[in-house]
């Protein structure tokens, strides 16, 4: 029989080296940051009403007149979304020659690779998603509304190609740092600022549309300096 040398889908090359598929991942994803934001804003919300002595709903509706609330949404996505951008699997990290012997090499890194991504949006998807439910509900009023929710999850697409462009960095600490100022300066700022500049969605187009060629290039680029000083030496 002749042995079946087709390289190894997305979702199955994420699953070998983190053990969880595409859907498996994207889920997983969309609950830690949906139950961070819960819990972010609830911690916020008893603090303002410990604090004022007044109802949940009214405290609520205070921090609804703010973007406080907004801020919040875009911290607990941001913290899990730049864990999951610097697994590397170099070398010097457990498992990293392992993953050197498996089917498809290189390629099925490239492939894991890019099931992160395409996780990162799907998750972002299901958490504005979790997000809007919730303010409807009266849980956690978002200050920006629909626009402030849109704008979260295309300026994420765009931090997370500016955040590539960062991979190749030795030093861990720098990398560490600079990838959460990095992403929380473009979620924040274009969160907070796209609901402002316009009724219509033209600034959140072009914001995911520079969002998604930066991914582009940006993979490209770290793709060929992890395979030639990473991978191969």
């Amino acid at each position: 029989m002749q042995e079946n040398k087709s390289p190894l889908t997305i979702s199955q090359a994420l699953k070998l080296y983190t053990g969880t598929g595409l859907g498996g991942t994207v889920l997983g994803l969309a609950a830690y940051e949906v139950l961070f934001y819960i819990g972010a804003f609830v911690s916020m919300t008893l603090m303002i009403m410990l604090g004022e002595g007044i109802s949940y709903p009214e405290a609520v509706r205070n921090i609804a007149e703010t973007p406080a609330g907004d801020c919040v949404m875009v911290f607990t996505p941001g913290i899990i979304n730049c864990i999951v951008l610097l697994s590397q699997y170099t070398k010097d990290k457990h498992g990293g020659k392992l993953f050197r012997t498996v089917k498809g090499g290189f390629g099925t890194f490239v492939r894991y690779r890019t099931g992160v991504y395409n996780s990162e949006l799907l998750s972002m998807l299901l958490f504005g998603t979790a997000a809007l439910l919730l303010d409807i509900a009266g849980i956690a009023k978002i200050h920006g509304g629909l626009s402030a929710v849109i704008a979260l999850v295309v300026s994420n697409i765009a931090a997370a190609g500016i955040v590539t462009f960062m991979l190749p960095a030795k030093n861990e600490l720098v990398l560490g740092a600079g990838s959460v100022i990095t992403m929380f300066a473009i979620t924040g700022s274009c969160t907070i600022l796209l609901p402002m500049l316009s009724d219509n969605l033209i600034p959140h187009l072009v914001t995911g549309i520079a969002g998604a060629v930066l991914v582009a290039v940006s993979s490209n680029v770290y793709f060929a300096h992890y395979r030639k000083n990473r991978w191969d030496s």
